[in-house]
């Protein structure tokens, strides 16, 4: 059984892309995460959307329980709306967690790690990969998946995981997490 479920295809990424392009500010207002020490994200920004109250949030907090609220990018990015809930509602989530945008430049990694032992990642058990631009080899426990483009795919992050930019331009994906009842 393969580590990865193909929740979409075919989506009109265009308008996403053309409000990141106008919000260039948004990128890497909250460096923390590609900083910390041992970090696998060191090689990638991003634009947070949805996530613990700002005024809470520091490395240490990140991993402790939560509710999400929405930064001030939803407001700039009002085209991730129909995005976002209508994943909601193709995967039948009952509670929206957090929103994050993130960029890797062509030949960039995010390295082999597992989100395990964080709070979040364990509640919001749907996490939807929206691939806005680019494409990628996201590696899980050992299997690839290649994804481009207006796909969006689901894995375990809880398992070791890794991703490479295969493209010749950014990868620009949107990573949802939602809570999906049995």
């Amino acid at each position: 059984m393969s580590r990865f479920v193909q929740i979409a295809a075919g989506l009109d990424t265009t308008p996403v892309l053309l409000e990141l392009h106008r919000a260039e500010h948004l990128w890497d207002r909250n460096p923390e995460r590609r900083l910390y020490p041992g970090t696998p994200h060191g090689q990638m920004t991003d634009i947070t959307v949805r996530y613990m109250p700002e005024a809470e949030l520091t490395i240490q907090t990140r991993r402790l329980e939560h509710r999400n609220v929405f930064w001030s990018a939803w407001r700039e990015l009002p085209a991730l709306r129909p995005l976002v809930f209508g994943l909601m509602t193709r995967v039948a989530a009952v509670e929206l967690g957090s929103i994050l945008i993130t960029r890797l430049p062509p030949g960039g990694e995010i390295l082999p790690h597992s989100d395990a032992g964080n709070w979040a990642p364990e509640y919001y058990n749907c996490k939807a990969h929206a691939m806005l631009a680019g494409q990628s080899i996201t590696e899980c426990d050992g299997e690839e998946c290649l994804q481009r483009q207006g796909e969006v795919w689901t894995f375990d992050n809880l398992l070791m995981h890794s991703i490479r930019n295969v493209g010749e331009c950014d990868r620009i994906v949107a990573i949802i997490s939602m809570r999906c009842e049995p």
